[in-house]
Parts: structure tokens; sequence; C-alpha cells
């Protein structure tokens, strides 16, 4: 019981020391876990304020100047995803508005589109997408699908209905199978909703860096709790930043939800439980760095090789099941493969099904990176390994 005691003393005194340190600044560290989330969240909340790619500039080539041509062209651009900017004459003026960025499609509608169309034998016509960015690419071509399918089946109900059939036969006729769609979790395909949350999670792994990576070196250099056992020095260093950071993590949530309407169809008591372990797992991993760096700038430096490339392998952006092996591997080892897609299935889904395996997974990686941290800052402690101020040179 003693020794408890003692333990918790020891712990209660790191952290009231460090608690300290971080309001006592003018500004205070302790500002930089909530700065940089909600940052991240409002930044790039602006930037996917619009949730998905419209007015893509279009050019048309209409060799065929017939009405049924112009009825295709009006059909595009009453369509939100382009903007009609101009009418070309040739396929090489076609083209050069597509290299000059002047426009990121062309339509071209051949010669004698009308004629082919009304005689029933059918007939083409092109688009060109510039896929350099796959962002226009990808919404061009889904957006030209629809359109196109809506041109046809209107087109073949016409041309039917000349022939004597009903509208209602017509319909039947030239569009027999229709398929139903019902997107769940993100119906509008928005990018708001499928990427804000985890960029806040970054940002909120980069403010936890930011304030606790140099926590240990520093405390090598002060020498405040030398005669402390090391474990209890981390923990109590842990718990201040731990605190602030669930708090801004709660926060920077609530800005991505009612700042820019993503839906939180889940438990908070599941998202707060997954920011909770999201929270440790990074604390941990940079108490390792911040143990084995000389000097504070270095522990500042160093985390950002591990830390920066966790938002690509974390399936936020590219699903990990399609990932490389050694990508597949690589992301295991990073915090945000197991954060990111999980908050982001509570928010849109409203359940999460590896979320209690990631948090367990995320607990028990924590505890033994704060194991194999401690035994590093015990062994430097012990062996004056880069411990004096000569070290912070």
């Amino acid at each position: 019981m003693t020794r408890l005691l003692a333990a918790l003393r020891t712990i209660y005194e790191v952290a009231a020391d460090e608690f300290w340190y971080l309001v006592k600044g003018r500004p205070p560290v302790a500002l930089v876990p909530f700065i940089v989330p909600l940052g991240f969240a409002v930044l790039f909340g602006f930037v996917y304020q619009e949730n998905v790619v419209n007015h893509i500039p279009m050019v048309v080539w209409d060799e065929d100047q017939s009405a049924t041509s112009r009825s295709l062209i009006q059909a595009y651009t009453d369509a939100d995803r382009f903007d009609f900017v101009a009418q070309v004459d040739t396929e090489e003026e076609m083209l050069d508005a597509i290299h000059a960025g002047e426009a990121r499609v062309a339509l071209s509608i051949p010669k004698d589109f009308d004629k082919e169309l009304k005689s029933g034998q059918g007939t083409d016509f092109m688009l060109m997408v510039d896929s350099s960015n796959n962002m226009f690419g990808n919404a061009a071509i889904s957006a030209s699908q629809e359109v196109s399918r809506s041109f046809s089946v209107a087109a073949g109900q016409q041309l039917l209905e000349s022939q004597g059939l009903l509208p209602d036969d017509a319909i039947v006729s030239v569009y027999p199978v229709r398929m139903g769609v019902r997107i769940l979790g993100n119906p509008a395909n928005g990018y708001a909703s499928f990427m804000l949350s985890g960029l806040m999670m970054n940002g909120l792994q980069i403010g936890i860096m930011l304030s606790l990576a140099p926590a240990l070196v520093t405390e090598l250099f002060r020498r405040r709790f030398a005669d402390r056992n090391a474990f209890l020095i981390l923990l109590g260093k842990s718990l201040p930043y731990w605190c602030f950071a669930l708090t801004a993590y709660v926060l920077a949530l609530l800005v991505v939800i009612y700042g820019f309407a993503v839906p939180m169809r889940g438990n908070w008591a599941e998202a707060v439980l997954l920011g909770a372990a999201f929270i440790f797992f990074v604390s941990s991993v940079l108490h390792v760095f911040s143990a084995c760096c000389p000097t504070r700038v270095l522990s500042l430096q160093a985390p950002m090789v591990y830390i920066m490339p966790g938002l690509l392998y974390s399936g936020l952006s590219w699903p990990n099941f399609d990932m490389s092996d050694i990508a597949s591997m690589l992301g295991m080892l990073m915090p945000m493969t197991y954060g990111g897609d999980t908050l982001r299935d509570i928010l849109l889904s409203g359940t999460a099904p590896a979320l209690y395996k990631n948090c367990l997974v995320m607990l028990l990686g924590g505890l033994g990176r704060q194991l194999v941290a401690s035994l590093l800052f015990y062994l430097r402690r012990k062996h004056h390994f880069w411990t004096g101020e000569e070290g912070s040179a």
C-alpha cells in the first residue's frame, strides 16, 4: 500500500509539474494541441466545402450543327458538373484548349449525328477528359455517363413513339432494365464527409508531436525527478498532454460535425474512446523518439519521418486491402491506420466493426512503447548518454 501511494504521489507530482509547464508560457504550450487539429478542421473544411467537384470547364466541337446535337450540348451544360466555356471548329482547337488548361473536358459531336440517330442505326459522340488530375477525370466521367444515359433513353423513346408506340411502351422497350442505387454512409459522395475527420486526426497527432516530443529529453537535461522511477515519470508526463489532446479532439470533432455538416450517425462514447486510445498510442510513440534523441530540436524533427506518412498509409484515401504487402505492414505501425478510417465509420455508417479491436491494438501498442521508452530513458539517465547541457547544443 505504501508503494502504491508513493507511485501515485510521483505520478501526481510529475503531472502537476508538466501541467504548469504547459500553461505558464507566453503563449502557453498547451494551446498547440488545440490549434493544430482545430486549424486543420477549419482550413480543410473550407477546401472541401463544395463537397463535390462541379463547374468543370468544357469546350464543344459540334460538326453536326443540328437540333439534336444542340439538345445534347444543352444536356451537358444543364448539369452542374460542367461549365460551357467555348465552341471550337476543329479537332486541333479542341486539343489546344485542353492542353492550354482552358478546358478539362471536350465534347465532340460528329457529322450526321442527327441523321444516324433518327434512322435507327445508332450513333456515337466522344468525350475527351483531361485526367492528369483524377478529381476532374472521375467527376467528369461519372457525370457524363448519367447525362449520356438520360439523353440516349429520351432519344430512343422519341424514336419509338414516332413509329406509333405509346410513351409507356416506348420507355419500357428502350430501357427495359433499370438499376436502383442506394448509397449508404455518404450518399452525396462528398469529400468533406470522406476526408475531413481523418485530416483533423492527422492534425491532432501533429499537435501532440509539437508539444510532447521534447518532454523526456528536457527531463534528462533538467533532472527534476532524477530519483524517481522512469516508467512513473513517463506516465506522469503523459497525463496532462492526454487530457489536453482529448479535449482538443472533442472540440475539433464538434467543428467537423456542426461547422461543416459531416454527419454523426454513431455513438459519441465510441468516438471518444477511439480518440483516447489514439492519443495514448501517439503519445507513447513520441516518448520513444524523445527517449532516443540527443537534443530537443531533434526530438521534434525525428518523429516527422514517422508521423507525416501516416495519413497516406491509414486507408483514408486508398483502401488498406488494396495496398501492397509492404505498404500494409508499414501502415500497421502507424496510429492513423487504427484511428482515421474507424472514426469515419463511426461518423458516416454509425458503426465501426473494428473499433474495439483497433482500440485494444492501440492501448497494447501504446503500453509496449511506454515500456520501451521507459527502458531507454532509464539507460540514458543511468549511463549519462546525451544527458548534459552539451547534448542540447
